[in-house]
């Protein structure tokens, strides 16, 4: 039990990759058949067992759930859940945070829409508003984050953003960027799970 809660954590914190779940998901998969198996039933042990059996889980069942209310949102709506990523500076700036945001919020169903542009933030507000998302993730380096991440964020709160993110740590600007609208800081490391499912009650 105490490994499998380890396991449990090490996936929702994205420690232990499951590719094509928690790692690199795939929002137009096409759903497979599965063959449905009866478990099979043990035969009785002559020795008593004094512990509460483990359940059968998939390491995959907390990602998946996340996925199947997209599902859901897409059947009733025509469009998933959308996340807007705000990319701050140059490709070289936000690659590689905007790759990462990306992978992080599909993982639970949320698709990233994106800004390819250089700009100011009037831009940037010009280019969420046209996404159609209700929250947003910035997207760039530490030192274009310590320039401009607190005044993108009090622009897209302005224009409706109903959450935003900043993806990274906050380092010495925590303050500053929760001051300006910044609500949660995804990294390699946090629990993906509870900031996804957390990130649905703002699509209500």
């Amino acid at each position: 039990a105490k490994v499998r809660a380890e396991r449990e954590a090490a996936v929702a914190h994205r420690q232990d990759a499951i590719t094509g779940v928690s790692d690199f998901a795939d929002l137009s998969e096409v759903p497979v058949k599965v063959l449905e198996i009866k478990p099979t039933v043990a035969a009785p042990s002559p020795v008593t067992i004094t512990f509460a059996p483990l359940t059968r889980i998939r390491l995959a069942e907390p990602f998946e759930i996340l996925r199947d209310v997209s599902d859901r949102v897409l059947a009733a709506s025509g469009a998933r859940p959308k996340v807007f990523l705000a990319n701050l500076g140059t490709p070289a700036d936000f690659n590689t945070r905007a790759s990462f945001a990306k992978s992080f919020f599909e993982a639970g169903g949320i698709e990233a829409a994106t800004n390819e542009i250089d700009g100011d933030s009037a831009k940037l507000v010009v280019v969420f508003k046209i996404s159609g998302a209700k929250i947003v993730c910035l997207c760039s380096s530490d030192d274009i984050y310590a320039k401009e991440a607190a005044e993108a964020a009090k622009a897209l709160a302005a224009a409706g953003a109903k959450h935003i993110y900043l993806a990274g740590r906050p380092r010495d600007h925590e303050t500053a960027f929760k001051a300006a609208g910044v609500g949660t800081f995804v990294f390699t490391g946090c629990d993906a799970v509870a900031v996804l499912t957390k990130a649905y009650e703002f699509f209500r």
